[in-house]
């Protein structure tokens, strides 16, 4: 039994298959939130912060993206949220860490993947959440944050 179809009709039904397809493949896809491209400054006792690493944890959003920067040796930032370069519009609490770069991973440790930095130059100060004290707001028309001003006294 063979069955046939005309070629209009075949290409009719490809093309309705794959619009189909497309369509369920985008319900799938979630894009999140709009991202807005920011940078910002981290000083401690008045000098840029190299190796700093900033985490922004929303406020008053459920299960919101934590966006997260690391400084340059100019202290400057830009943010990744979800593996995405920006940070959604919101009220954060900001947590920040920053390595000794003088204590560097033994070839053992950086094979094995067992390195998690040095001690925080910070002391911990600010890596709480809800107790470092920082708050940064993101708006729509934001496009660099005040300097972040810290100390490690």
């Amino acid at each position: 039994m063979c069955i046939c179809m005309s070629a209009s009709r075949s290409s009719s039904f490809v093309a309705a298959a794959s619009m189909l397809i497309g369509l369920l493949s985008m319900a799938g896809c979630d894009s999140g939130p709009k991202l807005i491209d920011v940078t910002g400054t981290l000083m401690v006792d008045g000098k840029p912060a190299d190796g700093a690493t900033l985490l922004f944890h929303p406020k008053n959003v459920k299960n919101g993206i934590v966006a997260s920067a690391a400084t340059g040796a100019d202290g400057k930032f830009k943010f990744m949220s979800d593996l995405r370069p920006g940070i959604p519009v919101g009220s954060y609490d900001v947590t920040v860490t920053w390595p000794d770069p003088s204590v560097q991973p033994t070839e053992s440790q950086r094979m094995q993947g067992l390195f998690d930095g040095g001690p925080d130059l910070l002391k911990g100060k600010y890596s709480m959440l809800g107790k470092s004290g920082l708050v940064q707001e993101v708006t729509a028309s934001s496009k660099e944050l005040p300097p972040i001003e810290i100390s490690t006294n």
